[in-house]
């Protein structure tokens, strides 16, 4: 068994000449809480507290009750240390982060690094919170496990920026994985050498492809479960000495050139002013239970909406500006993404998200429902919206976007939003962070239970154990009165 130690390699290697990998796990055994600049310890705090409200929020739906009935059988039910959230069941480690997973990504609420167009931590945190219950370590070094996963995740994929889309890969499960590994490896204190194992060996298990788009399937959410899943292992196969690849990224059969071929990557941005420049601060949080690309279009229309004079029954077309990278995902093939079948459809459609923003006046969990995505009003608006490419956008540095609404008497309403909001660039502040957080927890808990993980959360950096993070997160959900 190998615990955290030195950052050494084996043989006659330098950081000059370390693989990717090494140098990753060189500075991920490293990491330390208190060591951390404030606003990284801040932001990871944040973004804890909101995973853990997305996640809660997923657990009345119906996937999350199958993929429980799915897991709970190989989960080891009462016998594991690790929180199945919302729940008063303990189950073994993987298999915990493997449902905690899919319910993290399960609403596509969680956040999201614009660049390299990944949820970050709907994977890190789950396989992080699982071991550490399981390790007994403190509040301070589960953080800095989330901050060393996040950290690493989001820096795999920032190398191929949007590439892994554009293949047809899923970036949360594929970079997810290694990210995980990480996390999971620093909550087992493992040193640097075993944790290059991890990472190569969840290099093995990374997987998830796009192919959901074309049916509104359910394989989404397990692409992060799976990857907190795999981390976890890859973590506990390192711990024990089983070797993995040195070279998973940037090897002749490594991650970029398997997945992406010989172009469209630069393995050096993965370590490139590693520990110096924290690229967590560039993660963005999300204000809306939808697609990342379409969020720009979402506040289009929520401004346009708020102007005086505006009646839905007056408007003749819309059409959106939006880059041409992002339309496969969120506006074609065109008549499909006007009618959404299923919730995931209705997530990756432009069409709807704008339509329900203009004829509702908002878009959140409740609007996803199959009762909401077959309201007659929004599909006929939604059956009006097109796009056309912008070649002015900035994607993926900002998942920009904007509107131009055509009325029957001949006038032009157009509005732009040049930063996604909830990008670091249009923060959302703490407190609209928590009065989400508040929002997605009340689904399913009473407002003390709700206060009482909130509390847990904030306690963290003071905590000597996780007993008071477990007992809040071990409460019993069930839908509450809307």
């Amino acid at each position: 068994m190998t615990t955290r130690g030195s950052a050494q390699f084996s043989g006659e290697r330098t950081m000059s000449n370390c693989t990717a990998s090494e140098k990753l796990a060189a500075f991920a055994a490293s990491v330390q809480y208190d060591a951390l600049p404030e606003s990284v310890q801040q932001k990871v705090l944040l973004h804890l507290l909101d995973t853990l409200g997305v996640g809660l929020a997923a657990t009345v739906e119906e996937f999350a009750m199958r993929a429980r009935a799915a897991i709970a059988p190989l989960a080891g039910r009462g016998r594991g240390r690790a929180s199945v959230w919302g729940a008063s069941s303990s189950w073994q480690t993987p298999w915990a982060a493997l449902f905690n997973g899919m319910l993290a990504h399960g609403l596509d609420f969680d956040d999201t690094h614009a660049e390299a167009v990944l949820h970050v931590s709907t994977t890190v945190v789950p396989a992080a919170l699982a071991v550490a219950e399981a390790t007994a370590i403190s509040g301070r070094e589960l953080l800095a496990a989330i901050a060393a996963g996040m950290e690493v995740n989001a820096r795999i994929g920032i190398a191929a920026p949007g590439g892994f889309h554009d293949r047809g890969f899923h970036p949360t499960g594929v970079c997810g994985a290694y990210g995980a590994a990480v996390a999971a490896a620093r909550a087992m204190r493992l040193d640097a050498s075993a944790m290059v194992h991890a990472l190569g060996l969840a290099g093995s298990q990374a997987a998830g492809t796009l192919e959901f788009l074309g049916d509104g399937s359910w394989s989404k959410r397990l692409h992060a479960g799976w990857a907190a899943h795999a981390g976890i292992v890859a973590a506990q196969l390192g711990r024990a000495g089983f070797v993995g690849p040195r070279a998973t990224l940037e090897g002749r059969f490594g991650l970029y050139r398997t997945h992406l071929g010989d172009g469209g990557w630069d393995a050096s941005a993965v370590t490139h002013d590693l520990g110096q420049n924290w690229r967590v601060l560039e993660i963005s949080l999300k204000p809306y239970p939808a697609c990342h690309m379409v969020h720009a279009h979402i506040d289009a229309a929520r401004v346009l909406r708020e102007r005086p004079g505006f009646r839905v029954d007056e408007i003749e077309s819309i059409e959106a500006d939006i880059h041409e990278r992002a339309v496969p995902v969120v506006c074609e093939p065109l008549e499909a993404k006007r009618a959404p079948r299923t919730d995931y459809e209705a997530k990756f459609s432009l069409p709807y998200v704008v339509a329900s923003m203009l004829v509702r006046g908002h878009v959140g969990v409740a609007d996803f429902t199959p009762a909401a995505i077959a309201d007659e009003a929004v599909r006929a608006l939604a059956a009006r919206v097109g796009y056309r490419p912008d070649a002015s956008s900035q994607y993926p540095r900002y998942f920009d976007g904007g509107l131009r609404i055509r009325l029957r008497n001949g006038d032009v309403w157009e509005h732009r939003e040049p930063i996604n909001r909830g990008h670091p660039d249009k923060p959302l502040g703490r407190d609209e962070v928590i009065e989400k957080f508040r929002g997605n927890v009340a689904r399913v808990w009473q407002e003390e239970e709700g206060e009482a993980l909130l509390a847990a959360v904030q306690a963290l950096p003071r905590a000597k154990s996780l007993r008071q993070l477990q007992r809040a997160l071990r409460v019993p959900a069930r839908p509450q009165p809307s």
